[in-house]
């Protein structure tokens, strides 16, 4: 009864048809107890069907399942020249949950063999290999075993395609070891195909794992194994790779000696030369070379030369491909535009961009991230977003990173409500949000102190199983410190510390910081105070707060309470924090605590900067202690800082105000032979120094150089004009108000006034009262002593 059956199922129209077939029963197929049977298709051109109807997809009869298993082979071995037929057969049986065993799975991968089917060879070894839970009842291992097997009987004619399948299954998966196993299994005289060894070494060299790649190819050199020059190549890639350049070099030479030089083994050769760091060679082997050179070399000396930060060689070798006609690639402008960002040359990465898009070149997604970064450097956020919109009107891939510097821009504009329709875009995407995102939206929020929905975002990143990394939690840290919301701040930082994330520098100097610059400098110190461990940027940073909200003592109490072995390091590392405490502490004329310090400075690695030593001379100048300012400023001197013109003349004030006159000239004159010229501010100082000191006799300007030698300034003129007027030189006091007109410097209301008061010391009431209609005339306002000295004139003309 089962012939009629089994020629229905098999008749030559079957395998024109579309092979839907219904079956009384579906499980019958693999029940069949097939004698050997008549597979032609001879029959009725009818299409055969069966029906589904009644049917269990999974209703073997198990007593029987050895028997049918067994059938299975012979029967497929009859279809061996009717692939369709068979195929359907193997898919149909699948479907109805026919369990093999490694007999029949060999049968079927012997009739995949049969006919190249090497993907499906590929995707029948994969099955056996995913295989967690023991389905197939046989494993990998076993199904290799009979392979060999039969390989021994049959010859590797037929089998070789299966073993390049089963190294192809397990490169696949990255099962790189047992790749390899079933090389150092196959018997002496068999070997996969080249492209398989090749694929093999490719994926293990690209891996990093470098060894077992070069184990691989010595392996198949002692089996007869012949290279192509792709196989070469990747030899070279993984010497290279290695550092073994000279072995790499040497594969080279026998590479031109065997004439399989390509293009391929020399881009392989140059890119390796560049990896690491002999750009300059591989640029000579390139220009000498008389192999066809394609632009992936010159790409790779490109980036060999901006790795090196060598970027006048990168675009030397620019304009050599110009030169010689070979135009560059979107990658070659690519690595340039990369270097000259790093550089921090942002024009001429947009001079590249710009030529590079004049020239019809499209762009990808790394160039269009790299612009974004360079506009966004030079605070254009806005171009940044334009050209991450026309990018993405132009159909460009956009990446995550292409996202999440738009967003940055955005957030930096302060277009949050555009910076989450581009998260939405994300996902709707399918792209992947990860926890940059989340943050960058964070940061945005936190920049315009919109904390609530700066929580929100963080609640959605925790709620989509994303863990908030350091800086996340730095992000909301710097806005709820910074406005000044210390009891959630704190809340904020337990949080962190709960959920195992270590604070960076970043975390407490920005709270520390923020704190204080919202006049929270009490907070920052309970802040510090309760860290458990504190670290030397800890307490720099807490000095640094104190020194901004001017508690420049409890600065220096600050640093008193550090070790010795702090201390030093502190002084030899922390320059900008010792300017400002021993500033504050100078500011605040806390000379005795400054000098301290600054001799502790003195001691440590670096010493003292010029800032540091003119900041404590200055107040040592202050309070008149001209001999202790003279001894920072020797001191100074001592260790090769030469003073300038700012450091003498905050020295010739300060022996001027103390009227030390002699010790005045003598500095002034040992300014003059060290070759530092004056300027007006010093002729100032002199000219106060001489006046003050009530002598007839000038001390420190008779000898000077004439006013009009230099360029005085409005003070200068002051001090000339109170000093002509006071000494009765009134016609010297008119000149010199002239002189003032035709330099171009307006008198003032201390000038006018001064002159006045000369006038009416000599009687000359009317030519102060002309003077007084000139000032007002100019529009330079009266102060209360030119109006006190109005009133007197006009008393006594009356």
């Amino acid at each position: 009864m089962w012939v009629p059956l089994i020629r229905l199922v098999f008749r030559r129209n079957l395998v024109k048809c579309d092979y839907t077939i219904r079956f009384k029963s579906i499980s019958s197929l693999a029940q069949l107890p097939f004698s050997d049977p008549d597979v032609s298709d001879s029959g009725s051109d009818e299409n055969p069907s069966f029906s589904h109807k009644n049917s269990s997809s999974n209703s073997f009869d198990h007593s029987h399942i050895v028997f049918y298993r067994h059938r299975f082979t012979k029967i497929l071995a009859h279809l061996q020249i009717k692939p369709k037929t068979a195929l359907f057969l193997i898919t149909h049986l699948k479907e109805c949950g026919f369990k093999h065993d490694v007999v029949t799975y060999m049968a079927v991968i012997r009739f995949f063999c049969y006919w190249g089917m090497m993907k499906r060879l590929n995707y029948l070894f994969l099955e056996v290999i995913d295989d967690k839970i023991g389905a197939f009842g046989f494993e990998i291992s076993d199904l290799f075993e009979e392979l060999l097997e039969e390989m021994n009987v049959n010859g590797w004619n037929l089998f070789g395609r299966a073993v390049d399948a089963l190294v192809m299954a397990f490169c696949e998966v990255r099962k790189f070891d047992e790749a390899f196993n079933v090389l150092l299994k196959i018997q002496s005289g068999f070997l996969p195909s080249v492209y398989t060894c090749n694929f093999l070494m490719k994926l293990l060299v690209e891996e990093g794992k470098v060894d077992k790649a070069m184990a691989v190819y010595e392996h198949l050199k002692k089996k007869g194994f012949c290279p192509n020059a792709y196989t070469y190549g990747i030899v070279i890639k993984g010497l290279c790779r290695k550092g073994c350049l000279e072995e790499a070099r040497d594969v080279f030479e026998d590479i031109k000696e065997t004439g399989l030089e390509n293009t391929f083994t020399l881009g392989s050769y140059i890119d390796g030369l560049c990896s690491n760091g002999y750009s300059n060679l591989a640029f000579d082997l390139l220009k000498g070379s008389d192999s066809p050179i394609d632009v992936f070399a010159y790409t790779s000396v490109i980036r060999g030369f901006v790795k090196e930060l060598k970027l006048e060689d990168a675009e030397s070798v620019f304009l050599h491909m110009k030169n010689l006609a070979i135009f560059p690639n979107v990658y070659c402008y690519g690595a340039l535009i990369q270097g000259y960002y790093r550089k921090l040359d942002i024009f001429k990465a947009l001079d590249l961009y710009n030529e590079m898009c004049s020239k019809g070149i499209k762009t990808n997604c790394v160039i269009v991230s790299l612009i974004m970064q360079c506009l966004c450097h030079l605070g254009m956020s806005s171009e940044a977003i334009n050209e991450f919109m026309n990018a993405m009107e132009s159909g460009v891939f956009l990446d995550e990173i292409s996202f999440n510097i738009a967003i940055d821009a955005l957030c930096r504009l302060r277009k949050m409500e555009e910076a989450m329709e581009l998260l939405e875009v994300m996902k709707r995407r399918k792209m992947k949000v990860d926890v940059k995102h989340y943050t960058t939206l964070i940061k945005g929020y936190c920049l315009q102190s919109d904390l609530l929905n700066a929580l929100n975002i963080f609640i959605e990143m925790n709620q989509k199983g994303l863990k908030p990394d350091t800086i996340t939690f730095n992000m909301l840290l710097d806005g709820f410190s910074k406005c000044g919301l210390f009891k959630e701040t704190m809340s904020l930082y337990d949080d962190m510390l709960a959920q195992g994330l270590k604070p960076t520098r970043a975390t407490n100097n920005a709270i520390i910081e923020r704190l204080s610059q919202c006049g929270k400098v009490k907070e920052a110190g309970l802040f510090f105070n309760n860290l458990e461990r504190k670290s030397l940027n800890d307490y720099v940073a807490m000095m640094n707060a104190y020194c901004d909200t001017n508690n420049a003592i409890e600065a220096y109490e600050l640093f008193l309470t550090l070790s010795n072995q702090e201390k030093e390091v502190f002084l030899a590392s922390k320059a900008s924090c010792c300017q400002k405490l021993l500033s504050c502490l100078c500011e605040k004329d806390e000379t005795d605590k400054a000098l301290i310090f600054f001799k502790a400075i003195l001691k440590s690695e670096n010493g003292p900067s010029k800032i540091m030593y003119s900041k404590l001379k200055s107040a040592y100048c202050r309070v008149g202690d001209m001999k202790m300012a003279r001894w920072v400023f020797d001191k100074m001197i001592a260790r090769g800082i030469r003073p300038d013109v700012i450091s003498y003349t905050i020295m010739l004030d300060g022996y001027c105000q103390v009227n030390c006159l002699k010790e005045a000239k003598d500095l002034f004159n040992d300014m003059i032979n060290h070759g530092i010229q004056p300027d007006v501010i010093t002729y100032t100082v002199l000219f106060q120094g001489d006046f003050k000191s009530g002598r007839k006799e000038r001390v420190l300007t008779r000898d000077l150089t004439p006013v009009q030698e230099f360029a005085p300034d409005v003070i200068l003129f002051r001090v000339l004009m109170d000093d002509y007027c006071k000494s009765g030189k009134l016609e010297g006091a008119v000149g010199l108000f002239n002189e003032m007109i035709e330099r171009g410097v307006g008198p003032d209301t201390v000038i006018y006034t001064c002159l006045m008061r000369g006038f009416c010391s000599q009687g000359f009431v009317e030519e102060a009262e002309m003077l007084y209609d000139r000032m007002v005339s100019e529009g330079v306002p009266p102060d209360s002593s030119t109006m006190a000295l109005i009133k007197m004139m006009k008393n006594k003309k009356m």
